[in-house]
């Protein structure tokens, strides 16, 4: 009998002991997620011991009876798979931070080889044919032209004029062109002849580095600003593409005020490091840092952070959060064939996107369009403040992982998390969008005539002051 007993009081012993090594394992997670306010740490680590030293005086004490300590095995053995959970999900968590934080120094420039339609049907039977690119002073023409050479062998002649080179491949002056994928997105929009004359024969993605710097500041004592990009592209997000989506976040942890400042896509504007006019989109075909330059120079301001989304990225985030609901100031249908009223819409991904991207059926145009823009971002935050499924909150950070690229650290995103838990800030969200006057300017990318918006300079001036009302701003 008495062996008996001490084999039952060494199992309630070993179920203490597996409890007492699952609460450091939890406790650590915690440490490691770095997302808890140091006096909510200490307080649950005070919780925690009481909790301990009750759970060891009723399963190590062998005089207390097997019914109570039967009892307190069963509370105990919920308790490890419990905690096993959460700490799981805290090292994932963190895992999934630090992956979309991982700090990325370089661009992916994408080329397409075109040829006419009915020219050829093999990249080998390109040898030795003359073959067209645009020297638009990257790197990436070259490492291109390299990956091309080892393929056939390439006849090449260099252009500065990407309208020069389609107008040259239509009249059969050279046999193909090599153009990296942006521009050849302008070259679609823009002639008509060249979209249904052409065809791709050949895809080559290259790697560029670039040096993807941030302004750091205390970012729960500072204000600072973040520059929120969309690229109209899918795929990878390290591509290189033109910015669809130009919105300024202004930020003061102390007053709690979020300032959005949305920027048109056509807006024209000095490009930084080209000394030469052209839209604020094509500034994304030559890296985030060239854009966050350009608006820097525009608002007179430093952009201490930036986001980065692409197409892929704002369906799967959308979706992940089950739908979002969107305001809308008209009833419109999009040119994807989406149907919207005005009012409240719930949106899935498709939607969503196809929502943030019309401009066409507003007499507004890309005012508009950013003003919609606006309103997805603002829906996206609504739903994410209410977003309470663990598991759901794990896969939007997994889905976040390779379609999402920032320069804010893991340190700073904990940092705000700890502040809004901390203070539970009710953050104060207000938009602003810049406005101008519709004109044909030439482009710099595209050596041609394009439509632009020529800032109207009173907005900008506006812009400029609300932002420095948001910094200067003390509690």
């Amino acid at each position: 009998m008495k062996k008996k007993k001490k084999k039952s009081n060494n199992f309630f012993s070993l179920i203490f002991y597996i409890l007492l090594a699952v609460v450091i394992v939890f406790l650590y997670s915690l440490y490691n997620l770095n997302m808890l306010p140091f006096n909510y740490f200490l307080l649950l680590i005070s919780g925690v011991v009481i909790f301990l030293a009750f759970f060891a005086l009723i399963l190590l004490n062998r005089k207390v009876k097997r019914g109570i300590k039967g009892f307190f095995t069963f509370i105990s053995l919920v308790l490890i798979a419990g905690l096993s959970v959460i700490s799981n999900y805290s090292f994932n968590t963190k895992e999934a931070i630090n992956n979309i934080t991982k700090k990325v120094d370089y661009k992916t420039e994408n080329y397409s080889l075109v040829t006419l339609s009915d020219n050829y049907e093999q990249v080998e039977e390109l040898d030795s044919k003359d073959i067209g690119y645009l020297d638009n002073g990257t790197k990436g023409t070259k490492e291109a032209l390299k990956e091309l050479d080892k393929l056939v062998t390439v006849v090449d002649d260099d252009y500065d004029d990407v309208k020069k080179l389609s107008n040259d491949l239509l009249k059969e002056k050279i046999h193909a062109i090599l153009v990296e994928d942006s521009f050849k997105d302008i070259l679609d929009e823009e002639s008509e002849d060249f979209k249904s004359n052409t065809k791709v024969l050949y895809n080559i993605s290259v790697k560029i580095p670039e040096e993807k710097t941030s302004k750091q500041v205390d970012v729960t004592q500072k204000p600072f600003n973040v520059y929120l990009t969309g690229i109209d592209t899918y795929g990878k997000i390290t591509s290189v593409s033109r910015s669809d989506v130009n919105i300024i976040a202004s930020v003061n942890p102390k007053s709690g005020r979020i300032l959005l400042t949305s920027i048109p896509r056509d807006y024209y504007v000095n490009l930084a490091g080209k000394n030469a006019y052209d839209k604020l989109t094509h500034a994304g075909i030559y890296g985030v840092e060239t854009s966050v330059k350009t608006i820097e120079d525009l608002l007179d301001i430093k952009i201490n952070y930036y986001v980065k989304v692409n197409f892929s990225s704002i369906e799967k985030m959308v979706d992940e959060l089950g739908g979002i609901t969107v305001h809308s100031d008209y009833n419109f249908i999009s040119q994807d064939g989406y149907r919207y009223t005005k009012g409240d819409n719930v949106l899935n991904g498709k939607k969503a996107l196809s929502f943030a991207r019309e401009r066409h059926s507003f007499a507004e145009g890309d005012i508009q369009r950013g003003k919609d823009q606006m309103y997805v971002i603002e829906a996206m935050m609504s739903k994410l403040m209410t977003f309470k499924s663990v598991t759901n909150f794990n896969s939007l950070l997994d889905t976040l992982a390779g379609t999402f690229e920032t320069n804010i650290s893991s340190e700073e995103i904990s940092s705000l998390v700890k502040m809004q838990i901390d203070k539970k800030i009710a953050w104060n969200i207000e938009s602003n969008y810049l406005e101008g006057e519709g004109a044909s300017k030439t482009t710099y990318s595209s050596k041609s005539r394009a439509y632009v918006m020529v800032p109207d300079i009173s907005s900008v001036a506006s812009a400029q002051t609300r932002i420095s009302k948001i910094f200067n701003e003390e509690v």
